[in-house]
């Protein structure tokens, strides 16, 4: 119940002081802004007005000007934190993709070792399970075997001499990955030469 009091009492108090500011305020404003037309010719009277008007005029112009060079500072503000944001996101994807491709390079590792035909077919299923996923978030396996080095997207790791291949990837190391078109992980790979 008391603060319902000292709500009301503050209300009262805060409302004579908003009073007195506002009537001040239109008291400078008028005391600035009224033209004495009794001591006025016409003439004088019409000047005076004009340029009255002229101030206000420019005051309207120069007002308009600050507002649109806020909004644009605003929307220039929205978008480079809208950029800032999905950066981010992408970042934040890429690392946990990143640390998941180790978990499928052990995968690779482990299918040698597994011999029992229900358990190499249920691994098989888990990994595509992983793969499905990290696919439909933009990651895309780099295809190098048999392909002509490219080292935008490929690491030479090894050469060996084949004849009739040199420049040609004759096995891969380590699989390569994109993420949404970037080079994720180049593709670790022997080439002939």
């Amino acid at each position: 119940m008391k603060s319902k009091e000292n709500k009301d009492k503050n209300a009262k108090q805060t409302a004579p002081e908003e009073e007195a500011v506002a009537e001040s305020a239109a008291e400078n404003a008028s005391a600035e802004d009224v033209i004495d037309r009794e001591n006025m010719s016409d003439e004088e009277y019409i000047a005076a007005l004009e340029e009255k008007v002229g101030k206000c005029v420019a005051e309207t112009v120069s007002a308009k000007n600050v507002a649109m060079r806020l909004q644009a500072d605003f929307d220039n503000y929205r978008k480079r934190n809208a950029a800032l944001s999905e950066e981010m996101k992408s970042l934040g994807k890429a690392m946990v993709i990143e640390k998941m491709l180790t978990v499928l390079d052990n995968c690779d590792l482990a299918r040698k070792y597994l011999t029992d035909e229900a358990a190499l077919t249920g691994f098989n299923m888990m990994e595509r399970q992983i793969l499905d996923a990290l696919e439909s978030f933009g990651l895309k396996e780099i295809e190098a075997e048999g392909k002509e080095f490219d080292a935008n997207v490929m690491s030479a790791v090894e050469r060996e001499k084949a004849e009739g291949s040199e420049g040609k990837v004759l096995a891969v190391l380590a699989k390569g990955y994109t993420l949404n078109g970037k080079v994720l992980r180049p593709a670790s790979v022997k080439v002939g030469g």
